[in-house]
């Protein structure tokens, strides 16, 4: 029987077939999860192989493989490849096999792109950035537009910008209770942030002073337990990472009173910088590209890396001195984009295809390494990858890519090989991991940097 067959012979017989046997393609399926990683990834090829050979299959080979790739990295490049063939094909069945799984597993692999034609969302989130607004503005800006803004009061009737009222010290004396810090002490006004609204407080253990920022983070309006529970998930990765160099470190967080973390203090983003040198920029780079290796060899990815996503302390004596970067909200957007407008964290010139059309595969460790190339883009020439409204930016996204970095400003040609590779529009065709971005950008720092 087909089934007691030996696996790397059935996976030979498939490649090597001028008659390729559609019947062999439930067995492949079951092979994506064998122990041996060449006969997992002997099986994708031969899927790929079958898909080619019997494209009227494919549809229901989709299906098939989408159900696996979360957990199969096998069956997520079958995926890719199929995608990349067929992408009509893929995208339509994608939509019809999201809206018939159980709605816990539609959210976990929902990923921001068009919605139903009865313009609800069809398992899916919102587009970044897509909504009632239709006058084309500019998408993200990085000269501070937010700060014109009026204020605005919160559910609790606290004005965001002023000094904490009654109410703020009310849930202040319970965080205090419940943190590990001895004592916290709010130096300055609210600032609404990414994600909630900030403290920059003071907070003491054993006497030892610690630069806190205290974040009250938003929620949905009514209470979901599922995110809650996908939230801790993400919280507890990121504070088991906190010996990571180049990541804010999470202090301590809570689900009560309210849903509040307390992190390092950083003031400013990469958002708020002007255009590095060429040499200050590879360093920034590199170590940006070193944390986020070290962040995937421990199964942690980030999800939603751009310019404001990369924090600085903002403490410098003298104009020039070298601020570290900071990588910041670890894995918060993963769980944001299905319950918010995803635009809201991260900006859309800097995500990658797979967060407008499904095609190209889920939200992982590869789109890391694009969210690092963008973030690449801007240190070098001070500019975002993409300009324009929304729709303008998608449609680059998913068909030109951004202009090089050497025709927007004066940077080392192997700048545009290594940002180009980076933020190529299919996983297969950029950096198989950051540890190898970190190796190029190693080699524009020059001696002195």
């Amino acid at each position: 029987m087909t089934s007691e067959r030996d696996p790397r012979a059935l996976v030979a017989e498939v490649l090597t077939a001028t008659d390729v046997d559609r019947d062999h393609v439930p067995r492949l399926l079951d092979l994506l999860d064998a122990g041996d990683r060449q006969v997992r990834l002997g099986a994708a090829t031969a899927l790929c192989v079958v898909a080619d050979e019997h494209p009227g299959d494919v549809a229901s080979l989709v299906g098939q493989l989408a159900a696996r790739a979360d957990e199969s990295l096998a069956a997520t490049l079958a995926l890719e490849y199929v995608a990349d063939r067929y992408p009509q094909v893929v995208e339509d069945r994608l939509d019809q096999w999201a809206s018939t799984v159980e709605p816990t597993h539609r959210v976990d692999r929902s990923t921001p792109t068009r919605g139903g034609s009865d313009g609800r969302d069809v398992g899916r989130t919102r587009i970044a950035g897509e909504g009632a607004d239709d006058d084309g503005r500019q998408v993200y800006t990085d000269d501070g537009d937010d700060e014109k803004q009026p204020q605005a009061d919160d559910e609790d009737g606290n004005t965001i910008g002023q000094r904490p009222q009654a109410a703020d010290a009310e849930w202040r004396s319970l965080v205090e209770y419940e943190s590990r810090f001895d004592r916290l002490s709010i130096l300055a006004p609210r600032e609404r942030r990414r994600y909630g609204d900030t403290y920059r407080t003071l907070g003491v253990v054993d006497e030892t002073e610690y630069a806190v920022g205290l974040r009250l983070l938003d929620s949905p309006a009514e209470g979901d337990g599922a995110f809650a529970a996908q939230l801790a998930t993400r919280l507890e990765e990121w504070a088991a990472v906190a010996d990571v160099d180049n990541v804010v470190t999470l202090y301590d967080w809570k689900a009560d009173p309210r849903l509040w973390l307390a992190t390092e203090y950083t003031a400013e983003t990469l958002a708020d910088q002007g255009r590095f040198p060429p040499a200050e920029a590879a360093w920034h780079a590199e170590r940006l590209a070193a944390a986020v290796s070290t962040l995937h060899e421990r199964g942690v990815v980030h999800a939603g890396i751009d310019a404001d996503a990369v924090a600085y302390y903002g403490n410098v004596i003298e104009e020039g001195d070298r601020q570290p970067p900071l990588l910041d909200n670890l894995g918060l957007l993963s769980v944001y984009r299905h319950q918010f407008d995803p635009a809201q964290f991260l900006d859309p010139r800097y995500a990658a295809p797979e967060y407008y059309q499904r095609r190209f595969g889920r939200i992982d460790h590869a789109t890391d390494i694009y969210g690092l190339g963008a973030v690449c883009y801007r240190l070098f020439t001070g500019k975002a990858p993409y300009t324009g409204a929304f729709d303008a930016v998608r449609d680059e996204v998913l068909s030109s890519g951004p202009p090089d970095p050497s025709a927007v400003a004066d940077v080392p040609p192997a700048v545009d090989d290594i940002v180009g590779k980076a933020m190529a529009r299919r996983k297969l065709a950029r950096y198989e991991t950051a540890a190898h971005l970190r190796q190029e950008l190693r080699s524009l720092r020059g001696d002195d940097a």
